[in-house]
């Protein structure tokens, strides 16, 4: 998925805030995640670090060693779970900080959440880059990442909280709002309704699997 615009010619376009002395790094990591942790592991640890530091920048108040565990770790983990919480814990040093690195990371982390069927990772994954989308001026962005989480749970071996559909929903219906589309967000909340009262009555579709009538994914506003 794709979260906050990286257009050159978008004025709200994701972009790097300080000088880099290493502008390989800094193309990597708006083509992707993928291209991003290949030229950082040629770049090495070291000089991902700096790399970093300058983009966090002084506010940031980080030192060397707040990153290079956890970017030994994302550079030299095997294993795929290792890897990814390396890539999380990275993305949350960044959120807050420099906007296209944690969308950037965030969006390796939801790859991974949806390649293993790990719902609540997929719903931090989606929390934080649904963040990012809206602060950069795009609630409709931000409702698809939150309508993709909706898609996932809604497949027949997929489960949750019912709680966390509620919330979901919640959101879309405020994203709907702050869109202008009020006929969307009517359409939301009466879906939302709709769950509540499967949740409060124990239907076991409010837990897994689809509970829609309608096979069909939740369409996006334009």
């Amino acid at each position: 998925m794709t979260g906050a615009p990286r257009d050159p010619d978008d004025p709200t376009v994701l972009r790097p805030l300080t000088l880099s002395l290493d502008p390989g790094l800094d193309r990597a990591a708006v083509a992707g995640w993928e291209a991003w942790e290949k030229a950082a592991a040629a770049a090495g640890a070291t000089r991902v670090v700096a790399w970093l530091l300058r983009r966090v920048g002084p506010d940031a108040e980080a030192t060397a060693e707040d990153f290079l565990d956890t970017v030994e770790a994302l550079l030299g983990a095997t294993d795929p779970d290792d890897r990814v919480m390396a890539r999380a814990e990275l993305a949350e040093s960044m959120t807050g900080h420099d906007d296209l690195m944690a969308d950037t990371l965030w969006d390796g982390v939801l790859g991974h959440a949806e390649s293993v069927g790990d719902g609540d990772m997929l719903l931090d994954a989606i929390g934080h880059l649904a963040a990012i989308a809206e602060d950069h001026g795009d609630p409709l962005a931000a409702a698809e990442y939150h309508l993709a989480y909706l898609a996932w749970r809604r497949q027949p071996d997929s489960g949750g909280d019912p709680e966390d559909v509620q919330a979901t929903l919640e959101e879309v219906v405020r994203l709907a709002e702050r869109d202008g589309a009020r006929a969307e967000a009517a359409l939301f909340a009466f879906r939302l309704a709709r769950f509540t009262r499967l949740a409060e009555a124990d239907d076991p579709r409010a837990v897994e699997g689809d509970w829609e009538d309608d096979p069909a994914p939740y369409p996006i506003w334009s």
